[in-house]
């Protein structure tokens, strides 16, 4: 029996135990919702849900393998009518409960996810720890394709998006609870994980950027890696480097960053300062020298600035909440210039600082878990 269905039992168990208290509502009147997914077409939106599977199985498929789950759509001009399509076609109250992620289609994300957000952070059934994510095609297709007939589980999905060494969900992964908050607040701009489906496989290497409520750009995997250098949560990270027309591959084992910040001449500037343990692939036929050492700063620190760069120099979007520090370091300076905040710290300087410590692995070893 596999991992997913052993949960499901032992959820069946619990829910059909309080079906038997009074006042509480049966497993055959819930239907109990793990994923969902939000997608728009011109100005009708498509509520999908992956539910847990309550109908037992007939003779006719008694042959077939019954699914743990069914998806279950509506489409109406609110989510609101979405919702009590599809209670009023199952004859089942719906129960957020036990949902774990929240996928939204690029295009609505477009448009602005205020609306989406909003609607499921006042459900007060559904937890705030639902992680959101943006996914590059229509969020129905990724839960099940009938062209392929494969169904992708909400928990494997979620299971992707955390392969990514996180320490706090503050940094990349953003649930209902901190998305609300990051497109409420004009200092900061939201980071949420893009998914890519591709014949019933998600992969997560990109993420996307919002600024107010709105996507204004999934950013390459180059930015992102950069991204989770700043943020020190790079545990796990792989990534690869040329020397001498070789390639060498190094794995993230450990990270650590810290952010400071000076104002200097009415002008804050920044240090960076990133500590990691890196994992070396394929320099078995390379002097192993201080070269390796500075090629790897330099990618390092490249892949920063990449991220600064585009994040906050291109699109002014302080996903670092650096405005914080500069709060915390000079408060009459961040109360003096809080209303040009945003050009502040787009035209501030930002000081990279990599110490690095090097194993090597050997070059007939391989990263044993990749994360992009």
């Amino acid at each position: 029996m596999k991992i997913k269905e052993i949960i499901i039992f032992f959820e069946l168990v619990f829910i059909c135990f309080l079906g038997g208290c009074s006042g509480v509502t049966g497993l055959d009147e819930q239907l109990i919702v793990y994923g969902i997914g939000v997608d728009k077409i011109d100005d009708m939106y498509e509520l999908t849900l992956q539910a847990l599977n309550t109908q037992s199985t007939s003779e006719s498929d008694s042959k077939e393998e019954k699914k743990s789950v069914v998806d279950i759509h509506a489409k109406a001009k609110t989510l609101i009518d979405a919702a009590s399509q599809i209670e009023n076609q199952t004859g089942k109250k719906i129960l957020y409960s036990h949902a774990i992620v929240l996928i939204i289609g690029e295009e609505p994300a477009k448009n602005g996810i205020s609306d989406i957000i909003t609607f499921f952070s006042t459900n007060h059934k559904l937890r705030p720890t639902v992680e959101v994510l943006i996914s590059d095609c229509f969020a129905k297709d990724i839960f099940s394709n009938e062209e392929i007939e494969k169904t992708v589980y909400s928990e494997d999905i979620f299971a992707v998006t955390t392969n990514v060494g996180k320490k706090n969900n503050d940094a990349i992964h953003s649930n209902i609870r901190y998305l609300l908050s990051d497109i409420n607040n004009e200092l900061k701009a939201a980071k949420v994980w893009y998914i890519e489906y591709d014949k019933g496989r998600v992969s997560c290497q990109r993420i996307a950027l919002f600024k107010s409520d709105k996507l204004i750009d999934v950013l390459d995997e180059e930015t992102s890696k950069g991204i989770l250098l700043i943020y020190g949560e790079a545990k796990n990270l792989s990534d690869s480097a040329k020397l001498n027309d070789c390639t060498i591959s190094y794995k993230v084992s450990q990270a650590k960053s810290n952010v400071n910040v000076e104002i200097k001449n009415n002008k804050p500037v920044f240090s960076l300062n990133l500590d990691l343990d890196l994992d070396l692939y394929g320099a078995d036929n390379i002097d192993r020298s201080d070269e390796i050492k500075a090629m790897l700063e330099n990618r390092l620190a490249s892949l920063q600035a990449n991220a600064i760069n585009f994040c906050i120099k291109k699109y002014g979007c302080d996903i670092f909440n650096f405005h914080r520090y500069i709060m915390n370091s000079d408060s009459k300076f961040f109360k003096a210039n809080l209303s040009q905040m945003e050009n502040i710290i787009q035209s501030a300087d930002y000081n990279a600082t990599i110490d690095i410590k090097v194993k090597y692995m050997g070059s007939n070893q391989k990263i044993s878990s990749l994360v992009y």
